[in-house]
This record gives structure tokens, C-alpha cells and sequence, in this order.
């Protein structure tokens, strides 16, 4: 192989990626697929408080029965309240929670 088509391949799979790169940035964008988690820290410290695990110890079925709740409720208070709004307001985003952990029962 040469190297003018050496260089040819090499800026053909260039373009090719920065294309499909755009696309799918487009496509993420167009039906909201990006993510908009809180810090890992802050949603552990959600959800422990959530499940109650800083209480006495509770049995096996009821803690995943809430831990199935409480990570519902984080999901769906998560796509209507940014981790900005939390952090300026986190009173407002415990009223979201509580009515999310209700709809998720």
C-alpha cells in the first residue's frame, strides 16, 4: 500500500467516525437518551436515607422491597429535577422524592 492511500484510508475512517459521531450526538440529544445523574456520592446518601439503613436492621424482603422503591423514586425525581435545582433547593427536590416514592409503591 502506499502512502498517498494510506493517508487516503486514514482520513477516510477520520471522517467517517466524526460523521457518525455527530449522528449519534444527534440522535442522543433527539430522544433525551443522555443521563442526568446526581453525583454517586449524593445518591447513595439518598437512597441510604431512603431505605432506612442507618435504623436497626430490617428483614431481607422489606429492605429490597424498598430499595426497589426508593431507586424508582431517585430515577424519576432525577428527570424532572436537575442535580443544579437539587443543590439550590433540595427541600423541594424531598417533596418530588416523597410524591415519586408514592407513585413507585
Amino acid at each position: 500500500m502506499t502512502n498517498k492511500r494510506k493517508v487516503t484510508s486514514i482520513l477516510m475512517a477520520l471522517t467517517l467516525g466524526s460523521v457518525s459521531g455527530h449522528y449519534i450526538d444527534d440522535i442522543v440529544e433527539k430522544y433525551n437518551l443522555q443521563t442526568n445523574r446526581y453525583p454517586m456520592e449524593i445518591e447513595h446518601e439518598i437512597l441510604s436515607g431512603c431505605i432506612g439503613i442507618y435504623n436497626e436492621s430490617i428483614p431481607i424482603d422489606i429492605y429490597i422491597k424498598k430499595t426497589k422503591i426508593c431507586i424508582c423514586a431517585l430515577e424519576e425525581t432525577e428527570v424532572n429535577y436537575s442535580y443544579t435545582s437539587f443543590i439550590n433547593d433540595n427541600n423541594n427536590f424531598f417533596n418530588i422524592f416523597e410524591l415519586k416514592k408514592r407513585e413507585c409503591m
